[in-house]
This record gives structure tokens, sequence and C-alpha cells, in this order.
């Protein structure tokens, strides 16, 4: 049911061109923007590691806004003073108030809420992250939620992890909050980020007071009883080197990263 998944997204653009005759009249604006906002620079930069400011900015090309910002955008580790993360000009500004975590990954998942501030193209999925220690952890576990009742997908429905450890207990996830989340989308979707190796429990929670934790008996809980332990390993794979279409030149063994579970 879980996975871990390289997000590899793909945008294909295409520009349609409308030739006409000559009319008298007012000018239309020239041609229709179809074009996403692309990300020009960061502040810290996009995977910065020992960062100890809670301020942060991201740089566009033209002009942005934020669309659907509340249920869109998810801040990991989950904050219990709302971070205050706002579209000004050709930036998003973030400010997060809660004490930065020593030697953690943070990761501020945006969804598809950039858009440019004209036609309300949108930039597509898009997740800044940074560490506040020397490494960032850069694994996902994803999955699907559906309602046990009509196996139907659940829209909106925070999904976290708790780790298994020391601290660990069958009533954790009643008195402590999650760990990182996401949030399922139309299909149920969803794709928890900057995920460590570890052995995590996962929960998804219909969060009405804003606490990361099943605190209220009217609040919508789901569960999976596996384990989930998300790891990569090194390993030799063989690559063919293609001379055309139809005959290879060699094969060559070449080490690549694996994530695991794999299923």
């Amino acid at each position: 049911m879980n996975r871990l998944l390289p997000l590899i997204i793909i945008f294909a653009v295409t520009a349609l061109c409308i030739c006409s005759c000559a009319n008298v009249g007012a000018p239309d604006g020239g041609r229709y923007d179809e074009t996403p906002p692309k990300m020009v620079s960061c502040r810290p930069a996009l995977g910065s590691v020992g960062v100890n400011k809670k301020k942060m900015s991201i740089q566009f090309d033209e002009f942005i806004k934020l669309t659907g910002a509340n249920e869109k955008v998810i801040v990991s580790p989950p904050q219990m003073e709302a971070a205050n993360i706002r579209a000004e000009g050709k930036q998003v500004k973030i400010t997060l108030y809660d004490s930065l975590r020593a030697n953690t990954t943070y990761t501020i998942d945006f969804a598809d809420a950039i858009e440019d501030n004209n036609e309300g193209n949108p930039m597509g999925f898009f997740t800044y992250s940074f560490s506040t220690g020397a490494t960032i952890d850069s694994m996902e576990v994803a999955g699907t939620v559906i309602s046990a009742e009509d196996h139907e997908p659940v829209k909106g429905m925070l999904v976290g992890l708790h780790p298994i450890d020391s601290l660990w207990h069958d009533s954790v996830f009643h008195t402590t909050p999650l760990l990182r989340v996401a949030r399922t989308n139309a299909s149920g979707r969803f794709c928890i980020k900057g995920v460590s190796e570890g052995k995590f429990r996962v929960f998804g929670l219909m969060d009405t007071d804003g606490d990361f934790c099943y605190s209220q008996r009217s609040e919508m809980i789901a569960f999976d009883t596996a384990t989930v332990e998300p790891k990569c390993i090194s390993e030799m794979v063989n690559d063919t080197l293609w001379h055309d279409s139809l005959h290879y030149d060699t094969i060559i063994a070449v080490r690549k990263v694996k994530y695991l579970p794999d299923d």
C-alpha cells in the first residue's frame, strides 16, 4: 500500500498561435500566457543544510499568487503555530513561528497552489526543503486513503508518520503530534516527503482542532497495522548504451541508488 517514490514531474507546454486579418479596434493585449511560473532562486537555497533562520523567500520569474493555500500548503514537521506563507509580487515569503528542531529536515509542500498572477497557470507540484542539521532527508512514503464505508477516496485528510522507537507506545496517536505529514488529494493520494531511514507507522486524521493527534472522538481516523521501513541501498545494475534504435553499442555496470520497500 505504501510506496517510496522518486518524484518526477514532466511539464508539457504547448502554444497556440492564431493569425487573422487586421481589424480596426483596440489591441487585445497580445498572446495569451500559457507558461507557468518558474523558480529563479531561494533564500536559503533549496536543499540547504545547517539552516537556523525562520524566514525564507522564493523568487519567481513573474508575479505570482497562492490559490487555496490553507488547504494545499503543508509544512512538515507540523507547526503548532501556523506558519505565515504569503505571495508578494514575484516572491513567496515564509515565516515559521515554532522553534526549529535540531538535525531535522523541513519541507514546505505547495502542491499546485502557486499560480501566475494574470492567467492562473499553476506551477505544478513544488516542494521547498531545507535541514537544520548537516544532512537532508529525501525519502518519501506514498499511498492512498479510501473509506471503509463505501471504498471511495478520502480527500483532504492529513496523513502522517509516527516513529517506532524507544518512545513508541500504542496510544502515541492520542498523545503525540504526527512527526511528518501530508494531505490527500481528490484521488485520496498522499506523499509524505523528507523522510529519514527508520521504522514508522502510518496514520490518517481529519484534524478538527489543529493539534495533529487524535484528541476528539468526532475526528475521522485511518491507520495501517503494517510497519513501514524506508531505506535506500546502493547496487550495481547493467546499463545499455545504444548505437542506434536497433543496435546496442555496449553494456556497462553502473552504481545506482535503490529505494525500498519497492512495493
